[in-house]
């Protein structure tokens, strides 16, 4: 007889080893404007391929300030909206009886269906950084010797930015590494004036030659939902939910195969991504253009 495993043991397998794929691996997308929540999304189809839309909140205008006032209620501030069309993303495998009694084997498909999951939703953000949708900040040299001159271009390029969240290829973030410079600051979120200095390694879905971005918080739009699941689908399958680092909620679905036994495993989430604040974001190119 197979030994089995609860849904909240795949939960913990799953949630240790996010904590492993995330790491400077992809976008950090809590260093954006997000609208995530575990709350379910119905999965009405709009034509197009693309879910429900969810509204990411923007705020571009405050009241005018008061000098000396005698009347307080007076002015209005604006909130504005980044409209997001929302897909549903699922990775699905499948452990065998036998696999089953392995830990370890499971284990490596959580792990290698966590990175497939992840570069997806990456992909789904990387297409945004392009020269069209924002401006750019072009690299004058070579980005495997990227200085931190160039770090000042950045952000002369950046204006008035509240925050200055910078995301790059392992080229130019290994430039900044620690190394045996006693003065060397390395790549810790704060330094060289930047408030988070983060590494990506896929950029291949991003714009031509670009190798890095530089945002504001508004500078990008996100949502995230789970997928809305009948009561006859939520009987017949055990479901659990995890939360990532980056407060990412990701559905956990199990259920057994009466024709082959197998049993499946499945990742859902609905995402969704836009162009926030246009003017608040630039792409890096390797100055090869």
């Amino acid at each position: 007889m197979a030994n089995t495993f609860d849904a909240n043991t795949i939960a913990d397998i799953i949630a240790s080893n996010e904590m492993l794929v995330l790491q400077h691996r992809v976008t950090p997308l809590d260093k954006f404007a997000t609208n995530f929540s575990s709350d379910a999304i119905a999965q009405t189809n709009n034509g197009n391929g693309a879910r429900s839309t969810i509204q990411v909140d923007l705020a571009s205008g405050a009241s005018t300030t008061l000098t000396n006032p005698t009347n307080y209620e007076q002015g209005d501030s604006t909130l504005g909206a980044v409209s997001v069309g929302m897909s549903e993303y699922s990775q699905p495998f499948h452990i065998t009886p036998a696999e089953l009694g392995s830990g370890r084997r499971l284990e490596k498909l959580v792990m290698v269906n966590l990175y497939a999951l992840q570069d997806k939703i990456d992909s789904v953000v990387k297409a945004l950084m392009t020269a069209s949708n924002y401006g750019t900040a072009v690299l004058d040299k070579d980005p495997t010797t990227v200085t931190t001159a160039d770090i000042k271009t950045i952000i002369a390029a950046t204006g008035k930015y509240k925050q200055r969240n910078l995301v790059t290829d392992a080229s130019f973030w290994s430039q900044f590494a620690v190394t045996s410079d006693k003065n060397s600051l390395g790549v810790i979120d704060g330094a060289y004036g930047l408030d988070s200095f983060s590494l990506s390694t896929d950029w291949s879905g991003a714009g031509t030659n670009v190798n890095g971005f530089v945002g504001d918080t508004t500078a990008l739009a996100m949502a995230a939902r789970l997928p809305e699941l009948t009561n006859e689908v939520r009987e017949a399958i055990d479901m659990s939910t995890i939360e990532l680092p980056n407060g990412l909620s990701v559905q956990v679905a199990k259920w057994v195969s009466l024709a082959s036994r197998n049993t499946w495993h499945s990742y859902d989430v609905v995402f969704g991504a836009a162009v926030g604040d246009a003017t608040a974001g630039e792409v890096i190119e390797d100055g090869t253009v």
